[in-house]
This record gives C-alpha cells, structure tokens and sequence, in this order.
C-alpha cells in the first residue's frame, strides 16, 4: 500500500466510502502490517477472531465497517455488544491508515459507528491507552473513565 498513492488521492476530491462489510476484505493485511509496525496488535487479533469465528461482529445490533478511498482500504472499525451490559456498544478495532489520519476519515468512521449503535444502544464504551487515541475520541466528545479494567471511554448516544 503505497503512501505516495494515498498521498496523492487525499490530495484530490476522491470522496472516502465508508461500507458494512460481513466478510474481511482485500487489503486488511497490509493495514494490520502497519498498525503492527505502530506497536499495534489488534488488528491481528482481529484477523485471527474473524477466521476462526469467534468473532466476526454479526450478533444483533453489531456492524463492522471498511473504509475505503479510491478503491483502497483505509481504515477499518467494528460495533460489538458489550459483554456486560446489553445497553452498551463496544466500538473495537478502528484503525485508520497513517497517511489517512487528520483527514476527517476517522471522525467519519466513528460518527458512522455511532449512527449504528444508536439504533440499539444507549451508550458506546471503547478502550485504548494510546494517548493520541484518547485525544482523537475526547474531541469526538467521549468522556475518559477511570478504574474501569475494560472501558477507557464511553459516550451517550441520542437515538436516530
């Protein structure tokens, strides 16, 4: 995935095309190749969770979704059920491409999670403790948790 190339399409009016995907789709091992050269390891988890089954974010109420500009995967983000409390979405595995951050392409992927979650959930909880991705989720209005072994986030929903 050549960053030049991204480069280039950002640098145009290419409209980014956000879709729920049920399968994994072309691209995503060189996305997880980067987010691991980042020190990131959840998008292998990811990978290995949808082809074994465990998990492929089809449960009631759950979506997984693809970013895509110009044809090329970009980012990715999920919508699961939280284990704990059926009025909670937990918003998993949103990666966007480097070269793709600070172009609104994130704050999309999320407001189109958050549209989805609204249609069955109250709230929605993430956890990070990347301090670059709590900021980018403050500024989307999420407010921090403290104590919480799972939850580092969460934000109430108003219904569609």
């Amino acid at each position: 995935m050549g960053d030049r190339l991204l480069d280039d399409q950002l640098g145009t009016t290419a409209l980014p095309s956000i879709e729920a995907i049920t399968e994994l789709p072309e691209g995503v091992e060189a996305l997880n190749t980067l987010a691991e050269a980042e020190g990131f390891r959840f998008l292998r988890r990811l990978i290995d969770d949808w082809r074994c089954g465990d998990n492929r974010f089809d449960q009631e109420g759950e979506a997984f979704f693809a970013v895509w500009l110009d044809g090329q995967l970009v980012g990715l983000g999920g919508l699961n059920r939280d284990c704990d409390d059926d009025t909670l979405g937990r918003i998993r595995r949103v990666y966007v491409h480097p070269a793709a951050r600070s172009h609104g392409l994130g704050q999309a992927l999320i407001e189109r999670l958050e549209h989805h979650a609204a249609q069955t959930f109250l709230r929605v909880v993430l956890y990070t403790t990347a301090i670059p991705a709590m900021q980018f989720y403050e500024g989307l209005g999420y407010r921090r948790i403290l104590g919480h072994p799972q939850r580092s986030h969460e934000k109430r929903l108003q219904s569609a």
